[in-house]
């Protein structure tokens, strides 16, 4: 397979995927975990995991990443699954397709190996990234998560040969974090974290700030991976290539001016419910015309002898209709008056 099919083919299944998770994200509902809503400190510990989990897998063998790859991917495919096939069927399918990449990759089918964890792949990210959205993740911690990645993918890719080592690990084995087409060298393959941030912001941004915002995200994503292949064609480029130094300035950019354009970004509350964000313009920045006409009400003079200080006023349109050594006591005093409305009260 030539270069340049390959660069299309992989530019084609990342778009395929990303419409893939849009789908899931229109038509599923994933059930939200058992968690608090998402905070930065949660956005630097899922830095921090994915900034250390190369290192680590570079200390282990081979097999032990293999294995430690094929348990993570069984466990996204079920709770990818399960919304759609029920919880049981879920665990059933992704065993099953588990034990059949494993069992290929015994046999030494490289090529079947390298399709079915494509496929395990796509399918997981797209879970993820649901997941993610669904449960609280918003804009601005996506931002700030593309930001920290940015400069991580900056230093491992471009500066360090970090990711290098990593994907010589990596290449080849059944359940790759490699979304790959060709082995050779260099590969053709996208890196996990890249193809999550490439899924995972359009469905933020739909959340967020409504299709609009997503369908811009998702063509910046593929603007930008085509581009890099783009180059790669060219001959511009011949090795591991920082995707996520492009692309997260990018998200980041998108993030402040969509906040800017419509004041903030809907809760998940809100995209559930399917309602607007509540424009903070339309809200009056005037007090209550009848708090004002309660704190200078008129009619005292009919209440005075019975006023103390400290008592309560009954208060309505203006008028203080009843007064009190509580606030229940002064609307008491009201109804038995003739008020036959509920007054605003306030101390005397």
């Amino acid at each position: 397979m030539s270069t340049a099919i390959a660069l299309v083919g992989l530019n084609c299944a990342v778009a395929a995927i990303t419409v893939a998770g849009a789908g899931y994200f229109a038509r599923v509902r994933m059930p939200r975990p058992p968690v608090g809503k998402y905070e930065l400190p949660d956005v630097a510990v899922m830095t921090a995991v994915v900034v250390a989990a190369p290192l680590v897998y570079l200390a282990l063998p081979r097999t032990a990443v293999a294995v430690v790859f094929g348990l993570v991917l069984c466990a996204a495919l079920q709770f990818t699954l399960a919304p759609l096939i029920g919880g049981g069927r879920a665990w059933a399918a992704s065993a099953l397709s588990v034990a059949v990449t494993a069992v290929c990759a015994f046999a030494d089918l490289p090529v079947a190996v390298t399709v079915l964890t494509d496929v395990l792949l796509a399918v997981a990210v797209v879970g993820v990234a649901n997941m993610w959205a669904q449960s609280g993740m918003r804009s601005v911690h996506a931002a700030w998560f593309a930001g920290a990645l940015c400069c991580y993918d900056l230093v491992a890719t471009g500066l360090t040969s970090v990711m290098d080592r990593f994907a010589a690990q990596v290449m080849g084995l059944p359940f790759a974090p490699l979304l790959a087409v060709t082995q050779g060298r260099p590969p053709v393959a996208l890196g996990l974290g890249d193809l999550l941030l490439l899924v995972l912001f359009p469905l933020v941004a739909v959340k967020a700030f409504g299709r609009a915002a997503g369908v811009l995200a998702a063509v910046v994503g593929l603007a930008v991976s085509a581009g890099v292949s783009l180059l790669f064609g060219l001959g511009a480029l011949t090795g591991a290539f920082p995707l996520l130094t492009a692309l997260g300035p990018l998200i980041v950019l998108q993030h402040v001016l969509w906040s800017r354009a419509k004041g903030g970004e809907r809760t998940t509350a809100e995209w559930r419910a399917g309602t607007p964000r509540t424009a903070t313009s339309t809200t009056s920045p005037d007090p209550d015309p009848a708090l004002l006409k309660a704190l200078e009400p008129t009619g005292l003079d009919t209440l005075r002898p019975e006023l103390s200080p400290g008592d309560w006023l009954a208060v309505v349109d203006g008028r203080a209709v009843g007064s009190g050594t509580s606030s229940g006591r002064a609307r008491r005093d009201a109804r038995l008056r003739g008020c036959d409305t509920v007054p605003v009260v306030r101390q005397n």
